[in-house]
């Protein structure tokens, strides 16, 4: 047997040795996340942010409870108002109805004590009542036989309705006087549920119901500045916004030096600023822009960094309705992960020329795209940028000095022969070339 032929039996051993060692591995199918959460709609992924733990969900609503409120009911019914307008219309409905079914079967009790007190539900004296002689019966409520015709009476008198055949008599001067007192009562409990009504319905608080906050804020270059922008929009597109003021704020927590935890609510610039200006031109969604430099709190962090924080920032717009000039405020909350780093939104607007009018499609608001840029903090581009700059001024300020002292030269005659066309070339020449000499003696002592 030859050596070829000992080589060529060894190879099936070591492939059936490979197989052994080296078994085969199947490959997991994860399913696709990214497929999922696209066909998710916007309302199942305002539901899952604010399953996370936040202050402000992004509906605006606070979820921060009280407990152990000493003589919170006390305090409460003390501003009777203020609670009534912020229950729930249920307890509300509930309230208006029971306020007017109870006075109306509260006075009719009174009305039936007064007639059976005065006799009036007696078979002879109802006999009497009903006869033509000149000394017959008379009631102190006319056609009352029980507390169904009391009661009756009491809600024809508390709302003025009258049919004209229950009224009250002078025989009794008690139940003249109780139904002045119910029809006094019922005007004010009237009044009170109507305009209690009319205050809840009139709310601004529906009207942050049309103001819409991106889901997500990114992250990106704009004008070479480092910047973090949120998109926001108004639905109403024939309502302004008066007095508008928008602010965010970061909200994280901090330990002191002393060892004390406390929150920390941090304010941040955005861009357009609102302090000076009566009102926003907010005729399309703006996007909110908070420049990212030395004074932000953002500055040392980079998108490692940003996944590892924990923080919550807020976003508040306040202003007033033009409409009912009503002040009213919407909130929403970014956390960390709700902050996309090198994204961008897309555009919206789109001019229709067949209808020569701007068109906003709301289908791409929340929606963004990924875009080149570096994932270092804006601390570390400034400093990038920074020796860039020197070398920019250093190279322009020799080429102006260059420049000077050509243009010095040229006004200047060396020549006594009087023959300045010969001369000044030279000069001109002369100059030039050793302003080229100390710009490249710049640029190779800068490289």
């Amino acid at each position: 047997m030859s050596d070829t032929d000992s080589d060529l039996g060894i190879i099936p051993v070591l492939l059936n040795r490979m197989k052994k060692k080296t078994p085969i591995q199947r490959i997991r199918k994860e399913p696709d996340t990214d497929e999922e959460s696209f066909y998710e709609t916007t309302h199942q992924k305002v539901k899952k942010m604010n399953k996370k733990k936040r202050v402000v969900l992004k509906d605006g609503l606070t979820n921060v409870t009280y407990k152990n409120i000493s003589k919170k009911r006390r305090r409460y019914i003390s501003d009777l108002y203020t609670t009534l307008l912020d229950s729930s219309w249920t307890y509300c409905v509930l309230m208006f109805t029971t306020s007017f079914y109870g006075s109306w079967i509260i006075f009719g009790g009174i009305y039936y004590l007064i007639s059976f007190l005065h006799g009036d539900f007696l078979e002879e004296n109802q006999a009497s009542a009903a006869s033509n002689t000149t000394d017959k019966w008379v009631p102190c409520i006319l056609e009352t036989d029980g507390f169904a015709a009391c009661f009756l009476f009491s809600l024809e008198t508390q709302h003025t309705i009258g049919y004209g055949t229950r009224q009250t008599t002078t025989e009794c001067p008690d139940a003249m006087f109780i139904m002045s007192v119910q029809s006094v009562l019922g005007c004010i409990i009237q009044a009170f549920m109507v305009g209690l009504v009319f205050s809840k319905l009139s709310r601004p608080r529906n009207r942050s119901k049309t103001i819409i906050f991106s889901n997500q804020a990114v992250i990106t270059k704009r004008n070479k500045k480092l910047s973090l922008i949120i998109r926001i929009g108004d639905l109403r597109d024939d309502n302004f916004i008066l007095g508008t003021q928008i602010s965010a704020k970061l909200l994280r927590r901090r330990i002191s030096v002393e060892g004390e935890v406390y929150q920390e609510m941090q304010n941040l610039l955005v861009n357009p600023e609102t302090t000076n200006e009566s009102c926003i031109f907010f005729v399309w969604p703006l996007d909110i822009v908070h420049v990212i430099d030395e004074d932000s709190p953002f500055y040392n962090m980079t998108a490692c960094d940003l996944a590892k924080e924990r923080f919550e920032l807020l976003l508040v717009l306040e202003g007033t309705n033009e409409t009912s000039n009503m002040t009213f405020q919407a909130r929403t909350s970014y956390l960390p992960n709700e902050i996309l780093w090198g994204h961008r939104f897309e555009q919206m607007q789109i001019y229709r020329k067949d209808r020569n009018k701007f068109e906003i499609n709301f289908s791409a608001f929340h929606s963004t795209y990924e875009v080149a840029c570096p994932s270092h903090s804006a601390k570390e581009l400034d400093l990038l940028e920074k020796p860039r700059e020197s070398k920019i001024k250093k190279v322009a300020s020799i080429l102006r000095a260059g420049l000077e002292n050509e243009y010095a030269a040229s006004l200047t005659s060396p020549s006594h022969t009087g023959d300045e066309s010969l001369t000044l070339p030279s000069v001109s020449r002369a100059n030039s070339n050793t302003m080229r000499r100390l710009a490249s003696n710049q640029d190779l002592g800068l490289n």
